[in-house]
């Protein structure tokens, strides 16, 4: 064998398809990043990349497709007419590629044909793809309409302990401490409102579970709560981010400490439906404009409850923890745990009540501006 076959090979892209009841997805897992062409005619969806597709066909395809090829280049589909829309996104990595074929209507099927004519769709229940439907309109996802639920979260947790401080104060403590004051007083300001938390106790939460469950529950905003590490140990003050490219060494650095955490995780990072990956970066630009209020509106709260604390200003980064919520989102850094000052800080009952009561406020003030 001939090494340029052999490394051809080895950077194979494979090919994984997911039929479902309203379409099908089409997930492509490059060895390297990925460097896609899409040329669509018609029907049929033209795919070429750096590096040959690898795929094992099946006996059958999905109704919705009709035919499809891979070789050296790329990959040919051509799907149904009752395919109304073909739609694809990258990965932040660039290294996974979903394409998404919608159709008009979907399929409903009974558990016995003959038993009964299809059930109608059960909207109290919001599938992804009706909230897909709303975020190619430029819409929020469905439930949006009424502001009244919110899911809370308590950075780290368990096995993963955050940043520690110099006199041994962990995050995952603090951040617990802090996120339920959070729940306790948007009881007591906003007593109509849900409040969800994806951990009420030291346990292990997987960065993908926590924007699953925000999801799950329909929540109008997530708010993560974290408190902040540098090697600097006189880096100090308080900073809200919202989903978005990285833009300073300091945001990308802050970036990376977080995502670190995936390191931990027992499952693949790539999301079990990969059709999230679609939605994600439809909701990421949707609901920028919002996230980035909400922050402004936390870094406003936190200058008039510590008014001689530094304000590092609302900042962008690609957390994962917020990569997927389809609702508003940010993740508010209360505070440098490796600073011995604010360490102590935090492990005060009163800045710890100071810090959660400038969070609520700011969400009692976001929820007022959406009614």
């Amino acid at each position: 064998m001939s090494e340029l076959l052999f490394l051809s090979i080895f950077a194979a892209i494979g090919l994984n398809l997911f039929p479902r009841h309203d379409g099908a997805v089409v997930e492509l897992i490059g060895q390297r990043v990925l460097e896609p062409v899409v040329r669509a005619s018609g029907n049929t969806l033209r795919i070429d990349f750096n590096e040959p597709v690898e795929w094992l066909e099946t006996a059958s395809l999905p109704i919705w497709i009709d035919r499809l090829t891979a070789d050296s280049s790329g990959l040919t589909i051509e799907f149904d007419l009752l395919i109304a829309s073909a739609d694809w996104a990258l990965s932040g990595d660039s290294m996974v590629m979903i394409v998404f074929a919608r159709a008009e209507e979907e399929i409903l099927l009974p558990p016995v044909a003959w038993q009964a004519p299809p059930a109608p769709p059960d909207t109290s229940l919001w599938s992804d793809s009706l909230v897909f439907a709303a975020l190619e309109r430029g819409e929020g996802s469905p439930w949006l309409v009424d502001f009244d639920c919110i899911v809370v979260d308590p950075g780290h947790g368990g096995r993963d302990p955050g940043a520690v401080g110099r006199s041994g104060s962990r995050e995952k403590d603090r951040t617990l401490e802090i996120s339920l004051m959070v729940r306790d007083l948007l009881r007591i300001r906003l007593p109509e409102l849900r409040v969800v938390l994806t951990r009420t106790v030291d346990e292990y939460v997987s960065l993908g579970a926590r924007t699953r469950m925000a999801n799950r529950n329909r929540a109008d905003l997530f708010v993560s709560i974290h408190c902040n590490a540098a090697v600097n140990r006189s880096a100090n003050g308080f900073e809200t981010y919202f989903l978005s490219r990285a833009r300073t060494d300091d945001a990308r650095a802050v970036q990376m400490l977080e995502n670190n955490v995936l390191e931990l995780d027992e499952i693949s990072t790539v999301p079990e439906d990969p059709l999230s990956f679609l939605l994600a970066d439809m909701a990421q630009s949707i609901f920028q404009n919002q996230s980035s209020h909400l922050a402004g509106a936390i870094q406003s709260s936190f200058s008039h409850a510590f008014p001689v604390r530094r304000d590092r200003g609302v900042k962008r980064a690609g957390f994962y923890v917020l990569r997927g919520a389809y609702m508003p989102a940010v993740l508010v850094e209360v505070g440098f745990i490796s600073n011995p000052e604010e360490e102590q800080g935090l492990k005060s009952l009163d800045f710890r009540f100071k810090a959660a009561q400038a969070i609520v406020e700011s969400i009692v003030e976001y929820a007022e501006r959406e009614s």
